[in-house]
């Protein structure tokens, strides 16, 4: 009499505890992992469109804008970056684009789990005809949306330089967001 191919119940059961074990184990190292690489995409997206306002300024000779927008056209008047921004020329120093046309770069909205504040007191960056950014310094503070953790900055200088630091040692911007 020949036995039947396959799994017994037991077999079946240990496969399932073996699975359940390894997902437990492996679960949070790749929330970790996926965490650092939004972190990365985000400051990197961040960085290149400034680098890309400056360059167009100094390339055109006029006036490029970045700010913080929710519907990709027009800017946001408060500290929120995380539904997105647009960069756009701003030959009248108006702070908002005059016609659509004048829009060079959208980026969308960031993953859901994170937020993107500036600082107080300069929600927007503006780069002269000569790449300067004329006004404070601005510090744009990216955070987890759940507790509010720093996990990286855009720093802006006045001389229309951005560099990005990871893993800030505190940030009262991103304690600070509401």
């Amino acid at each position: 009499m020949k036995h039947a191919a396959g799994f017994t119940l037991l077999e079946a059961m240990t496969v399932m505890a073996v699975v359940a074990i390894a997902a437990t184990i492996g679960l949070p190292a790749f929330n970790g992992t996926l965490q650092r690489v939004r972190t990365a995409t985000a400051l990197s997206l961040l960085t290149s469109s400034l680098a890309t306002a400056r360059n167009t300024a100094l390339q055109r000779r006029q006036a490029i804008s970045v700010c913080p927008s929710k519907d990709q056209l027009a800017c946001r008047d408060d500290l929120v970056w995380e539904d997105g921004w647009i960069v756009f020329v701003d030959a009248d120093k108006a702070g908002q684009p005059a016609k659509q046309a004048d829009i060079l770069r959208v980026s969308g909205p960031l993953s859901r789990t994170l937020i993107l504040r500036a600082t107080k007191g300069r929600h927007r960056a503006r780069f002269q005809p000569d790449g300067r950014s004329t006004g404070s310094t601005l510090t744009l503070s990216l955070c987890t949306k759940d507790d509010r953790q720093p996990l990286g900055q855009v720093i802006l200088n006045n001389g229309g330089r951005a560099r990005s630091v990871r893993d800030p040692a505190q940030d009262p911007t991103c304690a600070n967001a509401k």
